[in-house]
């Protein structure tokens, strides 16, 4: 996939994410928001290995996960008072998943 049809998709999915909110969370199941990203396109999602500059671990990771996505997730879940559970996937899976609800957003 070309890296133009990349950014569309992550805008996209970035703005599905900011619309799907409301209605994924209010079903209330717990207090947690995952959500699934490939952590590695930056500047919009990406792997490093510390917490610095206020990263979040990705779930069953040693590593953590930073950039624009995970800034917007953490600043919806600071508003909403949820905790943020990131979960890495390659592109390829993201959309099928999702239909099968393995994760929020």
């Amino acid at each position: 996939m070309n890296k133009s049809v990349k950014k569309v998709m992550g805008v996209m999915c970035t703005t599905a994410m900011v619309m799907t909110i409301g209605s994924s969370v209010c079903a209330e199941e717990g207090k947690t928001l995952k959500v699934a990203m490939e952590c590695g396109y930056a500047p919009y999602n990406w792997t490093q290995p510390t917490d610095e500059n206020g990263a979040v671990q990705i779930a069953d990771s040693t590593e953590y996960a930073y950039g624009y996505d995970v800034m917007m997730a953490k600043h919806i879940c600071d508003e909403l008072g949820y905790d943020l559970e990131i979960v890495k996937m390659d592109w390829d899976s993201l959309v099928r998943l999702w239909y099968q609800e393995m994760w929020t957003v």
